[in-house]
This record gives structure tokens, C-alpha cells and sequence, in this order.
């Protein structure tokens, strides 16, 4: 067998071998693909076809990432026919557990071609679709949202005050302080709010194959939520220019009618404002584990400093001084303390 990836132990090779020998396919070529949080993803080229592996990285992620093969037979059955198939699920073989896919042959989606974007509007609607329920009171929801962000804070707080330092914890303060009045001024434009089953990761997710189809590939993190939240999002995460933030906006809508009476335009900088807090949190959380398991901790870091770096966007000139001189004692801390070099 060829392996063409030097993340692969000898160990991992033989059990990925096993796990296809068992369902009757001989490997010739391994070769990786991508490394998210939890879970790592192979390109795996048998004598018959290719397919796609995902693995979990630890007994935490387990569940997870098999969940994940569950959350798409159900999508399949409800009709949606741009994700991929899972071909089997293992627990036994790979140490954490690991499910086979169907392999798309294609590249990234560009989001500079209208065609693109009306298909990747018309896919979230009809996602959206599938379950969801308007709350009436539109301000009620997105003060919700604000709760959420401020309890997702004090439990990273909590959880890690190993991590924490005076900056990281000013920071935070001052960025819901800065939010929640920005809520209070414009509480008109929240008219009602939309809860609806989620994809939850769209950033770099849509897959265009070489036979011009649109795909969407990484459904670990569906889950039913915001889906104003989910639009807004993908608007941020993908760098829309605003002509086709518009057009985007405008398909989506059409396809999804309990969208159609918002001003996503207006509402969208509201959930996109925070998701660099939200990062952060997320950030710290992810760095504990790649501590606890050697994951390349420092990787991790590297991605905190970024998302510090994101807060000027949004916020004020001393509350991006805060996190970004936050992240910065952080490190500092790590490697005096002898936890990454």
C-alpha cells in the first residue's frame, strides 16, 4: 500500500488497511486530505473506486464523527441529494472509530459565480426547510442569542481558568458590554426570528465535482439552531462581495419563504459581529484538548491569534487590544510553563 501523507503511524496505516480489507477492497494509495478539530479525513484509492475516510483524533470526538454518518442517512432520506453517502461505519477497527464515504472528485466552490451562489442559496432553503419554526417576537430571540454568547463565556471562563488571564477576561466583558447595546439600539429590524434544522459548518464545505455538480460535504456539526444565524455566517465565513451578498440574500429568500418579510442585509452583521468571540471561545476550548492530547497545540495558537486579530473589525480599538494582548500572555504563559515550545 502507498501513502502519500506523513501524518499516518505505521499503526494507522495497518488498521486503515484492515478496515478495508474487511469489507472486501484492496488499498492502493492513501493520501491525506484535511485535519479538523477532531477528526481527521483520507482520500483512499482501492482497486475498485475511491473513497473518502473520516476518522476521529480521540475518544471524545468518537460519537461525533459516527453521529455524523446518522445525521446524513437522514438527510438522504428526506430527499436531500447533494451530500454523499456513507458506505460503512467502524468502532471496532480504527482506535476511535472512523466511517467510509463516497469520495467527490472536484474541487472548492469559487463564490464569485452567480450560478454557484443561487445553488448554494437553494441548498440552504431547502435544508431550512426541512423543520423549522418562527418565534414571533424577533428581539426576545436575539437577546437569546446574546445569553448564549455571555453563558458560552463564563463556561470557558469556568472550565479553563488555567487559560485565562486579566486581558482574555476584559476583553470578553467589553465585547458584551459593546453588543448588548448595540442590540438595544436597534431593536426594530428583529421582527421575528427562525429556528430550523442546521448544516452548521459552511465555510469551505461546498464541493464542486467535475461534472458541474454542487456538493456539501461535513455534516458533523448539524443540529437544529439559528438559521439566520447560519446565513449570516456563510456570508462572513466565504467573503461574499456585496453584490453577490445580495444576490445570495435574494435567492435565499425566495426559496425559503419565512425569510422573506427580514432585512437579512441589515440583521446579518448582528449574528456576523460576534462570531470572532464565539472563535475565541471555541479556540480555547479546542487548545485544552490539543494540550491533553499533544495535537499540535501551537496550531492552535497560531489560529487564537487570528481570530484576536478578527475582533477590530467589529469591536472598539481597546477591546481588540484586550483579546489580542490576551492571546499573546497566553502563549507567553504556555511556554514558560513548558507546554508547548
Amino acid at each position: 500500500m502507498k501513502s502519500t501523507n506523513h501524518h499516518l503511524t505505521q499503526a494507522e496505516t495497518e488498521s486503515i488497511y484492515a478496515l478495508f480489507n474487511k469489507i472486501g477492497d484492496h488499498i492502493s494509495e492513501i493520501s491525506f486530505l484535511g485535519r479538523g478539530e477532531g477528526s481527521v479525513v483520507y482520500k483512499v484509492r482501492t482497486d475498485n473506486k475511491v473513497y473518502c475516510l473520516k476518522m476521529a483524533l480521540f475518544p471524545e470526538r468518537t460519537m461525533k464523527v459516527l453521529n455524523e454518518a446518522k445525521i446524513r442517512e437522514d438527510f438522504l432520506f428526506q430527499g436531500l441529494k447533494f451530500l454523499t453517502h456513507p458506505i460503512y461505519i467502524d468502532e471496532d477497527i480504527i482506535p476511535n472509530g472512523a466511517v467510509i464515504y463516497d469520495y467527490i472528485e472536484g474541487e472548492m466552490a469559487i463564490f464569485k459565480d452567480k450560478k454557484i451562489i443561487s445553488q448554494m442559496a437553494r441548498y440552504l432553503a431547502k435544508i431550512h426547510n426541512l423543520d423549522y419554526k418562527i418565534i414571533p417576537n424577533g428581539f426576545q430571540h436575539i437577546l437569546s442569542f446574546f445569553q448564549n454568547l455571555n453563558d458560552t463565556i463564563q463556561s470557558i471562563k469556568n472550565r479553563y481558568s488555567n487559560l485565562m488571564n486579566d486581558s482574555i477576561k476584559s476583553a470578553f466583558a467589553a465585547a458584551l458590554a459593546e453588543y448588548h447595546t448595540l442590540l438595544q439600539d436597534n431593536q426594530d429590524i428583529f421582527t421575528h426570528g427562525i429556528t430550523s434544522i442546521l448544516h452548521g459548518d459552511l465555510s469551505n464545505n461546498f464541493i464542486l465535482d467535475h461534472h458541474g455538480k454542487l456538493w456539501l460535504i461535513d455534516w458533523e456539526n448539524s443540529e437544529y439552531g439559528d438559521c439566520l444565524e447560519e446565513v449570516s455566517n456563510f456570508v462572513f465565513d466565504n467573503d461574499l462581495e456585496a453584490k453577490f451578498r445580495d444576490y445570495f440574500f435574494a435567492e435565499y429568500q425566495k426559496h425559503f419563504s419565512p425569510a422573506t418579510s427580514l432585512n437579512l442585509e441589515k440583521i446579518a452583521p448582528f449574528y456576523v459581529m460576534v462570531i470572532p468571540v464565539f472563535n475565541i471561545c471555541w479556540g480555547i476550548d479546542q487548545l485544552s484538548t490539543n494540550l491533553q492530547y499533544k495535537l499540535e497545540p501551537e496550531r492552535k495558537l497560531r489560529d487564537l491569534a487570528l481570530s484576536a486579530q478578527n475582533w477590530i473589525k467589529f469591536f472598539t480599538e481597546s477591546t481588540a487590544t484586550f483579546i489580542i494582548e490576551g492571546i499573546s500572555k497566553l502563549k507567553s504563559h504556555l511556554i514558560a510553563i513548558g507546554q508547548i515550545e
